[in-house]
């Protein structure tokens, strides 16, 4: 954990973390020999002469002043470590997000996304107070008491012997208990992500539950995630009680060992009672870490959790880059050469090869699970091919520089995701520079133009969170007009009139043909009406093409998509008859 946290801190202030050990290690000295010289202190205030005891006193008085000293500049070294951990940290997770790999935030059954979320989410005090609140009682409490036990040698080495042995005793059950804890922890971490997930899930569809007439939690998912957790957290409380009582016994063990100790030695004569009385004291301060360090169990594994998670994201694979970019901002020429590519280990696409021209519309049709939006993955560079090239104007797109990447494709998703602000702020998303001229010209390609002239706020109107105030056709024409302002040269489709009613189909079609801009078109999509402008079709099945050509040519072959066609007219003319 700690050199996870020291690996977090930027590397123009790795300096410092040598001057806050350095500090660290001066204050649990300067602690032990103020403990230990208390033995001394008492012994002499038992003497034939008392006033022997100043000079101990002013030791006593030195240490004390000098600790406190010590600490105060540990702790204002600490915030400072614990500040510029906090900005680093959120700055590195923040930057690594976007280039990192998707087959790996969608893999390990959402932990991994989940991870990222709760690093993203990591609290600013948490993280500032790693180092202050927990870093330095942390070692203080693992040094201290072996601080003091090596001080003891030098008054009595049984004594100190004794006092070594319960700090490997201490260490050891704090390292036992620790592990008994993480082994519980790991899995009530698993089911409570469960179980916040299901949660969100039984939220977000009370329509589907309620026309379902499943709306008792304990009837759904719900239930079973809930009975999950009520059961890790069972066993988290078994394997934490387990813990919790061998380092009670060790630390009864520690001091009956060195109490023990001090009492033989005292009977043989080898030590004064005034120095056995004292020995009470150091025995006090020397078990106190330990109980510090018992409270501080369950921060510690909170905050290794919390590293973790944090150096995942860190070091979560990202795409391949290079600094390859495009010479124009026309419409390229988009070729597959020999690519394959799987989710894992689910082969998707197969040996898959073609070339779409500059400025044409492609349509790419085909079952579903047959590789379509993955294909308009590829081409956005959201993955990655498995073997295989896919090329942009002759550029390979894992050699582009990501601002390239980013800037070349425009998306219109088949579930379009807006953020928690107005209309505008949604469709500045796809270019922040647009000025007012642009913005306008996309919402009246888009037809949200027809959308803010009813509203109240024109195109200041909230959206609300994931764009709930509006019906999921407004919502894609939002999208489709941030697709549209975004002057990319490669426009992706991905069924984005899949789920809308006739009205709004019709318009999102109008506005995807209607874009003078230079840009070639990749467009996904079941219903012909989203492909009657397509200059070209592929029919993808079983992650290969089987058909390629014009819409005409394809009818005419009397193939695959003459089949898919003829299903769609047919489906177009059912009726519901009285």
């Amino acid at each position: 954990m700690i050199r996870t946290l020291i690996a977090l801190i930027p590397s123009d202030r790795r300096g410092k973390v040598g001057i806050y050990a350095m500090l660290t290690l001066v204050s649990v000295v300067v602690r032990a020999a103020g403990t230990v010289l208390l033995i001394p202190l008492v012994a002499a205030l038992f003497s034939d002469v008392p006033r022997d005891a100043l000079p101990w006193l002013g030791w006593l008085t030195a240490a004390t002043v000098i600790g406190w000293i010590v600490d105060t500049a540990t702790s204002r070294l600490g915030f400072d470590l614990g500040f510029a951990l906090l900005d680093h940290t959120q700055h590195d997770v923040a930057d690594r997000l976007p280039g990192i790999r998707m087959d790996w935030l969608g893999g390990d059954g959402g932990a991994n996304t989940a991870n990222a979320r709760q690093a993203i989410a990591a609290t600013g005090p948490e993280l500032v107070g790693m180092v202050v609140n927990l870093l330095t009682p942390l070692i203080g409490a693992i040094l201290l008491p072996a601080a003091i036990a090596l001080a003891l040698l030098l008054i009595s080495v049984p004594l100190g012997l004794a006092a070594l042995a319960g700090v490997v005793i201490l260490l050891g059950a704090f390292w036992a208990s620790g592990r008994l804890s993480r082994k519980a922890d790991a899995v009530a971490d698993e089911t409570n992500r469960a179980f916040t997930e299901r949660i969100i899930e039984f939220a977000r569809t009370q329509q589907a539950l309620r026309a379902a007439r499943r709306v008792e939690p304990a009837r759904s998912m719900v239930g079973d995630a809930l009975a999950a957790q009520h059961g890790a957290s069972m066993r988290l409380l078994l394997m934490q009680v387990p813990g919790q009582l061998l380092f009670s016994l060790a630390s009864q063990l520690a001091l009956l060992i060195l109490a023990g100790m001090a009492t033989f030695l005292t009977v043989r004569g080898t030590l004064g009672v005034p120095e056995a009385i004292a020995m009470i004291v150091v025995a006090a301060r020397y078990l106190e870490p330990f109980t510090s360090l018992s409270e501080l169990a369950p921060a510690i594994e909170s905050t290794r959790a919390t590293l973790g998670r944090i150096r995942a994201v860190l070091d979560a694979p990202v795409m391949a880059t290079g600094t390859a970019a495009l010479s124009t901002n026309t419409a390229p020429r988009i070729e597959f050469s020999g690519v394959t590519f799987g989710y894992g280990t689910t082969p998707v696409l197969k040996d898959v090869s073609f070339v779409l021209e500059p400025g044409g519309t492609t349509a790419i049709v085909g079952p579903s699970g047959s590789g379509k939006s993955t294909i308009l993955s590829l081409i956005a560079g959201l993955h990655q091919p498995s073997s295989g090239r896919v090329l942009i104007d002759g550029v390979d797109t894992a050699q582009m520089d990501a601002e390239t990447r980013r800037a070349t494709t425009s998306v219109v998703f088949q579930h379009p995701y807006l953020f928690d602000g107005t209309i505008r702020d949604n469709i500045l998303v796809g270019d922040p520079g647009a000025d007012a001229e642009q913005l306008a010209a996309a919402a009246r390609l888009a037809r949200v133009d027809e959308l803010t002239g009813r509203l109240p706020d024109g195109d200041g109107a909230k959206v609300g969170e994931a764009g709930t105030a509006l019906s999921g056709g407004e919502r894609q024409r939002v999208s489709i007009a941030r697709a549209l302002v975004k002057p990319a040269p490669v426009l992706l489709v991905d069924e984005a009139t899949s789920a809308l009613d006739t009205e709004n189909e019709a318009a999102v079609v109008d506005a995807l043909t209607a874009d003078e801009r230079s840009r070639t078109r990749v467009i996904v999509a079941h219903r012909l009406a989203s492909i009657r402008h397509a200059d070209r079709v592929l029919f993808l099945d079983g992650g290969q093409i089987v058909e390629d050509g014009s819409i005409d040519e394809l009818l005419a072959a009397h193939g695959r998509f003459d089949e898919f066609w003829n299903q769609q007219r047919e489906a177009a003319d059912w009726q519901i008859t009285h």
